[in-house]
């Protein structure tokens, strides 16, 4: 049998300041993807493996992937959609694994991934069998999930296991095209949000909630079951965490059990409380520190959660202690990157830093740096998220202002890894002060480093402090924007028999 294997892969964030166009997106088709992903942590590099071991055959059909990023432009996404539509037939295969997101929005859809599936089940017709992953951040919708036969969601986060939840996928796959499964689907939606700095997979209560989901429903009489706790900066109707099970048949006893689990949650929602840092209070509380690096989480700027990566603010707050304490940090401006480069390495940079893609969240930092190096940007990420994926930061340089080492790229990336500076010719591990522009994701790859973590808080694109950002269209209510009571038992719980 022959099973297509696609990747379109974007997090929508409504904060950001612009709109996604195709220019943000990594296309590959056919053996290139492949030669790409093979060997990856990656969902294509999951699918690609278990086929194999299932012997079944991969029929490569697009990948397609981009940083998070502001909603995609109409035009842009119904061009992506079109290279699917050319390469997706019910002639080419027998089933499909198609990886996504799960929080792609576009201008007028409140879900890119439901109507980009809805397409795709046009084309293929009702017989076909399609099986998606979802990132543990998606907002499911119900029309994503009838239009489908199964789905399987991350179980971590900080993510690593992309390549084992593609694993998963393709399994379930088997058992629908081999052995004549017709899975059921129940869907549960919780109006909760949760800061990505608390809403880890390895601490409670979203640790215990998994630990729930394998007792309730055990392999041995589900298909999966996935928790997914939505991504915070969706200011858009319809959006909220849930759960989803998978059942091999009809099964009257999976909604009330879920609904038990669904009240757990919301019964210690304070749990994902956090203590933030503010930014008057940073310097001096690294000064108290007796333990170097400090790692300083700029989550506010995340880029793999859809802001730009040029926010000023740390830079801001460093700059007046700049010979006092050595720091490491990333800042996205492709301005001061190639003056950099126009003025070559040994020599002195004179310039404004940052605040060039959005303006909302305070003016560039004027500095004079010595310009200590010079690359095209390029690396490969070797910690345990998404090993093996290439980076291009674009034309990037290292400026030295003061002891401060700020690595000036070209594009937003993801800076969850010590390769980002370690491939720029600095050593974190050296430094006062190390910033990582996210919430969570950095913590596998800077594992060595994580004694003292201090989360700043400030306005911006991913604002960890969810009560302080400015919704306007958001579905109320909805906690922590809202203190309200809440009865899972009263809940509908959604079922589809797979919609094929």
């Amino acid at each position: 049998m022959r099973v297509g294997v696609a990747c379109l892969m974007q997090e929508s964030n409504t904060l950001a300041p612009a709109y996604s166009t195709l220019d943000d997106f990594s296309i590959e088709m056919g053996e290139a993807i492949v030669r790409t992903n093979r060997g990856t942590n990656t969902e294509l590099g999951g699918f690609l493996e278990e086929l194999d071991c299932l012997n079944l055959e991969s029929v490569p059909v697009i990948s397609a992937w981009a940083i998070a990023g502001g909603p995609m432009d109409d035009a842009a996404f119904d061009s992506l959609a079109n290279l699917v539509l050319e390469r997706v037939a019910p002639s080419k295969f027998d089933g499909l694994l198609l990886a996504l997101h799960g929080a792609w929005l576009t201008g007028t859809h409140l879900s890119a991934d439901a109507e980009l599936v809805r397409r795709v089940r046009a084309k293929l017709g009702p017989e076909i069998p399609v099986v998606l992953t979802l990132d543990l951040h998606a907002n499911v919708r119900p029309s994503l999930l009838t239009e489908i036969q199964g789905l399987v969601g991350y179980r971590t986060y900080p993510h690593v296991d992309m390549a084992e939840t593609g694993k998963k996928a393709a399994r379930m796959l088997h058992q629908i095209l081999v052995e004549d499964v017709h899975p059921s689907i129940y869907w549960l939606p919780i109006p909760l949000l949760s800061p990505a700095q608390s809403a880890t997979t390895d601490r409670p209560p979203i640790r215990d909630i998994l630990d729930q989901l394998d007792r309730q429903f055990p392999p041995s009489s589900t298909l999966g079951s996935s928790f997914f706790c939505v991504q915070p900066w969706l200011d858009v109707d319809g959006v909220a965490s849930s759960l989803l099970v998978v059942t091999p048949a009809a099964d009257p006893a999976v909604p009330p059990k879920m609904q038990v689990i669904a009240q757990m949650l919301w019964d210690r929602r304070a749990e994902f409380d956090m203590v933030w840092v503010e930014p008057e209070d940073l310097v001096d509380g690294v000064l108290r520190e007796g333990w170097r690096p400090v790692i300083v989480s700029e989550a506010y700027d995340g880029m793999t959660g859809g802001a730009p990566g040029d926010h000023p603010g740390l830079l801001a707050v460093l700059f007046p202690h700049r010979e006092k304490l050595s720091a490491c940090l990333y800042m996205v401006d492709s301005e001061a990157a190639r003056q950099a480069h126009e003025i070559g390495v040994g020599g002195e940079f004179r310039g404004r830093l940052g605040a060039k893609k959005d303006t909302r969240f305070g003016p560039p930092v004027y500095v004079q740096a010595h310009v200590r190096h010079l690359s095209d940007g390029v690396f490969t990420l070797k910690g345990p998220v998404f090993t093996g994926k290439k980076v291009d930061m674009g034309p990037t340089a290292v400026l030295e202002v003061g002891r401060l080492k700020v690595v000036v790229g070209s594009r937003a990336v993801i800076a969850v890894d010590p390769e980002l500076y370690r491939s720029q010719n600095v050593e974190p591990a050296e430094q006062d002060i190390v910033a990582v522009k996210s919430p969570s994701l950095f913590r596998p790859g800077y594992a060595s480093m994580l004694r003292r973590v201090f989360h700043l808080d400030m306005p911006g694109v991913c604002r960890g402090d969810l009560k302080k950002i400015p919704f306007k269209t958001i579905n109320r209510p909805i906690w922590p924007l809202d203190d309200f009571e809440w009865n899972a038992s009263n809940q509908s719980v959604f079922f589809t028999p797979g919609g094929a």
